[in-house]
């Protein structure tokens, strides 16, 4: 009995012993084939040259390039309101129109004024010619004569006073009245001498700057009295004065108000060229510079997308009341002139969705981030120009990446490694 047992144990640890040994060389069997299994071929991918674009994606809203305020061109009567706040006008459509009569009234007056000045600078270019002037002459031509005939007396009188015919009191008497005629003649000259200087000098500039003032005077009321009708300057919609002007408010002006000269109408929306004003984060603003191409598109204008650029970035954050927020800052973007059809449709206001090209190089190579590896401090691409061309170890440049791969300056249109290179 006891030499049956230990049989069977001996049975059964040979059996033990047998599936032990299989294991170990099934085992080692395994190993030799993994170790001498050969390395994997490396994968090679082609690249060639491609456009490459990066977008940024905003939205804005349309906003008048210009706002501007039209004023009364005179003080009146408005006669005729022809646009409402909201219409929407063309260029040199009439927008109201001025009851004349107090401007007709100041412009008879400023005509009077013109034509009494053109008469005295007349009269002073031709004042030598003159009416007062031909009496003064007159008047001294008369003195002379007078005085030349009392001294020819006084000549006669003397020869006769000599040869005692006269008395002495008849010679004084007659002296004296030649000495008068004498001043009476040297106040004649005078006169003259005076008439003569009042059409010369300070007279006639005085003279001829007075009729400069009146020339410009009248002409000044010619050209407001030619602005009788307000028109539109420029393609656009009426818009509350206050929001032309920024602040404030300014009632509706109406049929029958009077108004002062320069006193604000309407405002006026230019429609025929539109900015758009957006925000971008400070994740995104340091890639937005000025001239950069913007497509345009909005629910209000399907099927009609604009192109425009961005004009202006700001440079200060917006204020925030919440001082975790992320900062924002103000992008200006301009938009091609539009259509008259496009204006219409286009208005102040509404919504966009942009979309912004930062970046664009019609010629770039773009790789698999797996090709690139890291070598100290340069960037290492295996590359080849095709199958069985010799393998090249390319230092490169890393630029921008997008959803293909990763943008690399240095190398040419052919083949990278996604592996380790085979060898050749």
């Amino acid at each position: 009995m006891k030499a049956h047992t230990e049989k069977a144990c001996h049975s059964h640890y040979w059996r033990i012993g047998s599936m032990m040994l299989i294991a170990l060389i099934g085992a080692a069997l395994i190993v030799k084939k993994v170790a001498i299994a050969p390395p994997p071929a490396p994968q090679w991918v082609s690249v060639q040259t491609k456009p490459m674009t990066l977008h940024i994606g905003l939205v804005g809203k349309f906003e008048p390039i210009q706002t501007i305020v039209l004023n009364a061109p005179f003080e009146g009567v408005i006669q005729s309101l022809e646009a409402e706040q909201g219409q929407w006008v063309q260029k040199g459509q009439a927008l109201l129109s001025m009851d004349p009569t107090l401007i007709e009234l100041q412009l008879r007056e400023a005509l009077s004024g013109q034509l009494k000045a053109q008469r005295t600078v007349h009269e002073l270019n031709n004042w030598e010619n003159g009416t007062q002037v031909t009496r003064a002459r007159r008047a001294l031509r008369t003195a002379d004569i007078s005085l030349s005939n009392l001294e020819g007396r006084l000549r006669e009188n003397r020869h006769l006073f000599e040869r005692g015919i006269i008395a002495r009191n008849e010679l004084d008497e007659l002296e004296q009245q030649t000495k008068l005629q004498r001043l009476e003649r040297s106040s004649a000259q005078n006169e003259l001498n005076a008439l003569l200087d009042e059409g010369k000098g300070q007279a006639r500039q005085i003279a001829e700057m007075e009729l400069t003032n009146a020339t410009v005077r009248y002409e000044q009321l010619q050209q407001l009295i030619a602005k009788q009708v307000v028109v539109a300057p420029f393609t656009g919609v009426i818009v509350p004065v206050n929001a032309a002007q920024g602040a404030g408010v300014t009632p509706l002006v109406q049929t029958g108000s009077r108004v002062s000269q320069n006193q604000a109408l309407l405002g006026l929306a230019n429609t025929e060229t539109l900015k758009i004003v957006t925000t971008a984060s400070e994740l995104d603003i340091n890639q937005l510079q000025p001239g950069q191409r913007v497509e345009i598109l909005g629910d209000g204008f399907l099927g009609e997308p604009l192109l425009g650029h961005v004009q202006a970035v700001g440079n200060l954050a917006l204020p925030s009341d919440d001082p975790g927020d992320s900062a924002l800052f103000p992008v200006t973007l301009s938009v091609a002139a539009l259509t008259p059809g496009q204006a219409k449709r286009i208005r102040p206001g509404m919504s966009a969705r942009l979309n912004i090209t930062t970046y664009h190089n019609e010629q770039a190579i773009i790789v698999a981030p797996e090709a690139i590896s890291q070598e100290g401090s340069e960037m290492v691409v295996i590359y080849r120009k095709g199958e069985g061309q010799p393998i090249e170890r390319r230092i490169v440049e890393v630029g921008h990446a997008n959803a293909e791969g990763v943008e690399v300056f240095g190398l040419a249109p052919g083949q990278v490694s996604l592996g380790s290179p085979s060898r050749e």
